[in-house]
């Protein structure tokens, strides 16, 4: 399955504490960073740690050309699946936004 990866902006991040992104207005909230090929949610998870896409810091131009600050997916970020079923990312796993 082809997963959207959408990190949180840094302005987010910092209030992210009880709100949750609008699903339908994610560019408010976070970046558009890239499209992944995963079997489910936790691939993608998995393929998203730094150490598995960017393990000597190839990622570092194009997450600081987009303002990002993470580099490994966390708790926050979003995927937005074929389907368009948008995913936040949670302490748990995930929680369905659409």
């Amino acid at each position: 399955m082809r997963y959207q990866i959408w990190y949180m902006k840094p302005s987010f991040l910092r209030g992210i504490v009880g709100s949750s992104p609008d699903p339908n207005n994610l560019s408010a909230t976070h970046v558009y960073l890239k499209d992944i090929e995963a079997d489910n949610q936790e691939d993608a998870l998995s393929l998203m740690r730094a150490q598995n896409w960017s393990p000597n810091g190839e990622a570092l131009d194009l997450l600081h050309s987009k303002g990002l600050q993470h580099t490994t997916m966390t708790i926050g970020d979003v995927l937005v699946d074929e389907s368009a079923a948008v995913y936040l990312v949670t302490g748990i796993g995930f929680s369905l936004l659409r």
